[in-house]
Formats: C-alpha cells, sequence, structure tokens
C-alpha cells in the first residue's frame, strides 16, 4: 500500500489535509523527522505550504530523494545482459 509521505508545517496541518481529502490517518505519514521517513520505497509525496518555510526543509528533502533512488526500479534488467 501506498504511504502519503505529508510535508508540512506541523502534524496538524498534515492530519487536516489528510481529513480533506479523505485518506485514511494510517496511510499517511508526517515528515516530522528523518527517522520517521528514512528507508520508505512505496510512498507518493505531497507538500504542503508550511512545509517550504521549515529549517529542516533541505535534509528531509535530501531523504525523500535517496528514498526515490533506492526504489527498485520498473525498467530493472533483470537478466543482466542490458536487454
Amino acid at each position: 500500500m501506498v504511504k502519503y509521505v505529508v510535508c508540512a508545517g506541523s502534524q496538524a496541518e498534515a492530519q487536516a489535509w489528510a481529513r480533506l481529502h479523505n485518506i485514511p490517518q494510517q496511510q499517511c505519514l508526517y515528515a516530522g523527522s528523518l527517522r520517521g521517513i528514512e528507508g520508505l520505497r512505496d510512498f507518493a509525496v505531497v507538500r504542503l505550504r508550511g512545509f517550504f518555510g521549515r529549517p529542516d526543509r533541505g535534509d528531509i528533502e535530501g531523504c525523500l530523494l535517496r528514498n526515490e533512488l533506492k526504489r527498485r526500479s520498473p525498467l530493472h534488467d533483470r537478466r543482466g545482459d542490458g536487454g
């Protein structure tokens, strides 16, 4: 199941977004710290206005990028022959 990583200014803002869009809380993850989002594989990112003023925004964006790079590519070469 895809998790929504909600990048917001506060957890309350993230929860309000989830309620507004009828997304169950267990499917949403507030990006409040690197520890909470590090290593995720199956996720979609939502960036809310409050996130852009956070002092740790760069760290969180970097963590999300690393997670995306670690995802298994749908174009993965299973045979190893480049074909």
